[in-house]
C-alpha cells in the first residue's frame, strides 16, 4: 500500500491555468472534484480522468454514515454514465487482509453482495468480487492475478477499492477518493503494474481512502485505525450494494 493520495495535489492545482477544479459543500461533507486531461498528464504527473474527493469528519463517518453514502452512489453514477449496463462488474478488493491499515479492499469487498451466480435472475446487475491479497502472500502480483481472471470473466468493468497513504494529516482516515483514472496496487513495488481503462481495454473505477500518513520514509496510522476501517468499509459496501441492487 502507498497509493498516493489523489487530491494531495489539491492545492497546486488552484494555481494551475486550465484545469477545472470544484468544490462545494453541503451537510458537514465538502466535494471536491478536478479532471485532468491529455495535456496536462505529463505535467502534472497523474493519469488521464476525473477526481472526486469527499470529506467528511469522524462525526459524519460514525452518526450520519446515510449522507457519505448518498454523495457516493451520486458520484458513481457521474462515472458509470459511458459504462454499458450488461455484463458483469468485477469489484476487487485491494490490499492485505492480515494488516489493519491496509485491509479496506478485503474488508469492504466482504461486505457486498455478489450476483454473477446468479443465472435465474436476468433483471439482477451481475457483480463478480475479487481479493488478490499481496504478492507476499502468494507469490503473485494483483495484476497478473486480475489478468489472469479477466481473460476468463470478460467484465464489462472494474471497480477497485484500495487503501491510500497521505502526507496532510487532515485528510487522514476521513476522505473518500473515487476517480476513474485507475490505480497501481502496492505502488511502493516498482515492478507492479497500473488497473486502468489503458490496460484492461474496460472501464475502471477506483475507491480509496488514506489510511496512513508518509512522514520521511515511514508510515504511521491513529490508534482508532480499526474502528475506522469497520465504518468505513461499510459505507462502501452499502453504497456499491445500493447502486446494484436497488
Amino acid at each position: 500500500m502507498k497509493n498516493k493520495l489523489f487530491l494531495d495535489m489539491a492545492d497546486a492545482l488552484k494555481e494551475n491555468e486550465g484545469i477545472k477544479l470544484d468544490e462545494k459543500k453541503k451537510s458537514g461533507l465538502k466535494i471536491s472534484y478536478f479532471e485532468i486531461d491529455k495535456s496536462n498528464t505529463k505535467r502534472l504527473k497523474r493519469q488521464e480522468g476525473k477526481y472526486y474527493t469527499i470529506s467528511y469528519d469522524q462525526n459524519i463517518l460514525n452518526n450520519y454514515d446515510k449522507l457519505l453514502t448518498k454523495e457516493i452512489i451520486k458520484i458513481l453514477k457521474i462515472l458509470k454514465k459511458d459504462i454499458p449496463n450488461y455484463g458483469t462488474t468485477l469489484i476487487i478488493g485491494l490490499g492485505n487482509s492480515s494488516v489493519t491499515c491496509d485491509s479496506l479492499g478485503p474488508k469492504t469487498t466482504n461486505k457486498i453482495i455478489a450476483t454473477n451466480h446468479y443465472i435465474d435472475f436476468l433483471t439482477v446487475p451481475k457483480v463478480a468480487l475479487f481479493v488478490p491479497e499481496v504478492i507476499g502472500k502468494t507469490g503473485i502480483s494483483s495484476f497478473e492475478l486480475i489478468k489472469m481472471l479477466v481473460k476468463d470473466l470478460k467484465p464489462s468493468s472494474i471497480i477497485v477499492i484500495d487503501s491510500l497513504s497521505t502526507k496532510y494529516y487532515k485528510r487522514l482516515n476521513n476522505c473518500i477518493e473515487i476517480s476513474n483514472s485507475g490505480i497501481i496496487p502496492g505502488s511502493a513495488i516498482m515492478t507492479n503494474k497500473e488497473i486502468s481503462s489503458k490496460t484492461f481495454n474496460i472501464p475502471v473505477i477506483a475507491i480509496g481512502v488514506p489510511l496512513v500518513i508518509e512522514i520521511g520514509q515511514k508510515l504511521f496510522t491513529t490508534p482508532d485505525i480499526e474502528s475506522v476501517i469497520s465504518k468505513t468499509s461499510e459505507v462502501i459496501a452499502s453504497s456499491l450494494n445500493t447502486l446494484f441492487l436497488k
